[in-house]
C-alpha cells in the first residue's frame, strides 16, 4: 500500500511479506581443529512488515522513517531441538530516521545538510540461538555544496564510533565493524 496526502507533503507506504528459504547456510568456525564450516538450514520461514513515512513539511526540508520487523522461524533442521529457533543472521528490527535540509547559498549554489539515524535490532548469529549481538545504533552525517554540475561534499559514517561486531561465530570468529569514517567527496556530473 502507498499513499500521498496533504497535496503530496506526506508520503505512507506499508508492506507486508512471507518467504520460504530453502537451503541457506550459515559461517562455524571450529577453533580447536582450525575449521571453517558452512551449516545448512534446509527450511526457513521469514514473516514480516515494513512501514514508511516521508514528510515535506517546509520548503527544503525532507523527514523521513523507517520500520521494518522480521520474524525468522527455522522449519526443519537435521536436529529437531532447533526447529522453531530464530534463522542465523537475521535482524529482528530495523529502525531508520533521517533528515535533509536544502537551502540556497548565493545565485547558483545550494547548502545541503542530512543525517541519518538506523537501529539494527537483535541479530542471532547461530541455530542454537545460543549468540545474539544486542541492537545496534548508528548515526551519518553528509554537508555539501552543489553549485551547477559540481558537488564538494564533507561527511562521516558511524559518526560516534559505535563498536559492535558485523560477524560473529562461536568457535572464535569474529569480524569487527567498521569505525567512524569520514572525508570529503568531489564530484561532477555530466
Amino acid at each position: 500500500m502507498r499513499t500521498q496526502l496533504l497535496d503530496r507533503h506526506l508520503t505512507l507506504s506499508a508492506n507486508a511479506y512471507t518467504t520460504e528459504s530453502k537451503n541457506s547456510y550459515f559461517f562455524v568456525f571450529l577453533a580447536a581443529n582450525s575449521t571453517q564450516n558452512l551449516g545448512n538450514v534446509p527450511r526457513t520461514r521469514i514473516n514480516g512488515f515494513e512501514l514508511e513515512a516521508t514528510a515535506r513539511p517546509a520548503p527544503g526540508l525532507d523527514l523521513n522513517v523507517g520500520f521494518g520487523y522480521t520474524n525468522s522461524n527455522i522449519k526443519a533442521f537435521p536436529d529437531p531441538a532447533y526447529i522453531g529457533n530464530e534463522a542465523p543472521l537475521i535482524s529482528r528490527y530495523t529502525l531508520n530516521m533521517g533528515s535533509q535540509y536544502r537551502t540556497a547559498v548565493g545565485s547558483d549554489a545550494e547548502l545541503i545538510a542530512r543525517v541519518d539515524y538506523r537501529r539494527t535490532g537483535k541479530t542471532w548469529w547461530d541455530v542454537q540461538n545460543s549468540t545474539v549481538r544486542k541492537p545496534v545504533d548508528l548515526v551519518d552525517a553528509r554537508l555539501a555544496v552543489e553549485f551547477g554540475p559540481f558537488s564538494v561534499a564533507a561527511f562521516a559514517s558511524n559518526l560516534f564510533n559505535e563498536k559492535y561486531n558485523a560477524e560473529f561465530s562461536p568457535g572464535g570468529f569474529v569480524f569487527k565493524a567498521r569505525p567512524r569514517r569520514y572525508g570529503a567527496e568531489m564530484s561532477f556530473k555530466f
